[in-house]
């Protein structure tokens, strides 16, 4: 219950992420860090998860310098004309 709680707040971390391809690496990062790590059990997962809480505050402090510096908007993101 803990780790799906975890996995939630780390996509919503991610998503916090301003610019375009930090957003997408982090995402894809939890998304195979989670996966590799799903066979973990006993000592190893518990020592998983508390990699994860200090891996979560990493993120959280990038996505607040994300903020604080902003840069421009990637092609990725900007609507696309259709002529």
């Amino acid at each position: 219950m803990a780790t799906t709680a975890l996995y939630r707040t780390f996509l919503r971390e991610a998503k916090q992420m301003s610019d375009y391809n930090f957003r997408n690496y982090a995402i894809r990062r939890v998304k195979t860090g989670f996966r590799k790590n799903v066979v973990l059990q006993g000592d190893e997962a518990s020592v998983a998860l508390q990699q994860a809480q200090q891996q979560l505050e990493l993120l959280r402090r990038q996505a607040v310098l994300g903020k604080l510096y902003p840069s421009a908007r990637s092609v990725m993101e900007s609507p696309t004309a259709v002529v």
